[in-house]
């Protein structure tokens, strides 16, 4: 009985500190058995967008009679025969050390080497999982920093699970969100050093890193609400942070300086396509709904609702709600910007984000949710051991619950027939039924 006890301390103790590694092996399995409605998808619609700027400059040398495969999306700009992608660089590089390994395996094993084909595809997957772990270990040693293992635990393992985080690394990996949680990640991370060991090359850094992730995805520029009022509890600390800026003024424009470097590759394409270094490349397309924003359906509608299909969110919701009036881990701040994202989504012209599982714009937001989520499960965990089990009972259904809609989601989105089969599976699951 002793060594019962002592093996089942072991693995409690090696589950909490090498969780991260069973979570990318798990999804390493899954991706390399990955459907093959995803697998040939790797390549399609918005993720040939980002991603074509690979082939175009390494293999066909530009963007003149570019062939692609999602033709009516990326048509050539008008009266010239470049081909246009409303979607910037940002992603195709970060996916490029993996592409560049891909083509050459390609050309070493006779394999056409046309920046299409299952070398390329496996590299994207590869690049998500790589991306997507590391971002998962920036968020799990910030988390480290306030919160004891077992919440930190629960916190990373429950919204990776739990949400459609798990659908964008393993069976989406060539959309942006994978990208953008990992620098979310990196950037919150460096966050407390930007002001507490200030300096030339944090500054540079930072400004970088926001500038890649507005790059990605213009939106997230919201993101630089969290390193402004960071740690901000008072007037006092207002005020400090103002002299601070005062102060180090000059050190830190080194911040967009290198922010507006990201851009320039960017801004050399669009003048390369069309005459001008500046082009909104979505045409009529915009925030139509700005005066009557379409919230109530991005959280709950079946076209991609958001707390429909990740509810493990909602516990981070909540977290703000009941945690944004003391403002403990800058919940009040992230609240914030859950508010102005919000807005943003429900403002755009099409709310639900195209096909998608869940509402996909919310996948980098995670590492921000993850304070109030933290904090939420801490307080439960200080409560009687009646009250802990009952959360752990909720947090498995809930992991449950979402990660078998990922495992049965059709694309483009689900619909109300198909999500009813898929839950009545859920529940009756011991009686044999299958989809």
């Amino acid at each position: 009985m002793k060594k019962v006890t002592q093996f089942l301390i072991y693995a409690r103790s090696f589950g909490l500190r090498h969780y991260l590694w069973l979570i990318l092996l798990f999804a390493g399995y899954r991706a390399a058995t990955l459907h093959v409605r995803f697998f040939n998808g790797i390549i399609w619609s918005d993720s040939e967008g980002y991603y074509l700027y690979l082939p175009a400059l390494f293999i066909h040398g530009g963007f003149e009679g570019l062939e692609v495969l999602t033709e009516v999306q990326f048509p050539m700009y008008p009266g010239t025969n470049k081909r246009l992608t409303r979607y910037t660089y940002g992603v195709a590089l970060m996916q490029s050390p993996f592409f560049l390994a891909a083509h050459s395996m390609a050309k070493l094993s006779g394999q056409p080497a046309d920046g299409y084909g299952p070398p390329y595809r496996r590299a994207i997957q590869i690049a998500a999982l790589l991306y997507g772990f590391l971002g998962l270990l920036f968020l799990k040693r910030t988390l480290e920093r306030h919160f004891r293992p077992i919440v930190v635990f629960l916190t990373v393992v429950g919204l990776y699970f739990g949400t459609n985080l798990y659908h964008y690394m393993v069976q989406e990996p060539g959309m942006s969100h994978i990208y953008s949680f990992f620098l979310f990640s990196l950037f919150i991370y460096l966050a407390p050093r930007f002001w507490e060991r200030p300096g030339p090359g944090i500054f540079a850094g930072m400004g970088f890193l926001l500038g890649l992730i507005t790059l990605i995805r213009p939106t997230n520029l919201v993101l630089l609400l969290y390193l402004l009022l960071f740690d901000i509890n008072s007037w006092a600390r207002l005020r400090e942070r103002m002299q601070f800026i005062g102060q180090r003024f000059g050190a830190l424009l080194l911040a967009p300086l290198a922010s507006f470097l990201v851009f320039i590759p960017q801004f050399a394409y669009w003048k390369y396509i069309s005459g001008d270094w500046l082009l909104w490349s979505y045409g009529d397309e915009g925030f139509t709904n700005w005066n009557q924003p379409r919230v109530d359906m991005v959280l709950f509608h079946i076209k991609n609702g958001w707390l429909l299909f990740s509810p493990m969110a909602g516990l981070a919701v909540l977290g703000c709600l009941l945690g944004s009036w003391k403002n403990r881990y800058n919940i009040a701040v992230v609240f914030l910007i859950l508010l102005i994202s919000l807005y943003a989504f429900g403002s755009w012209w099409c709310w639900w984000f195209g096909g998608a599982f869940g509402h996909r714009s919310f996948v980098e937001f995670y590492t921000l949710l993850a304070f109030p989520y933290a904090w939420l499960v801490s307080i439960v965990w200080e409560q009687k051991s009646v009250y802990r089990f009952t959360f752990l009972l909720l947090w498995a259904a809930l992991a449950y619950y979402s990660y078998f809609l990922t495992v049965y989601y059709i694309s483009p989105h689900y619909d109300w027939p198909r999500w009813r089969e898929v839950v009545d599976w859920m529940l009756h699951f011991r009686l044999g039924k299958k989809l």
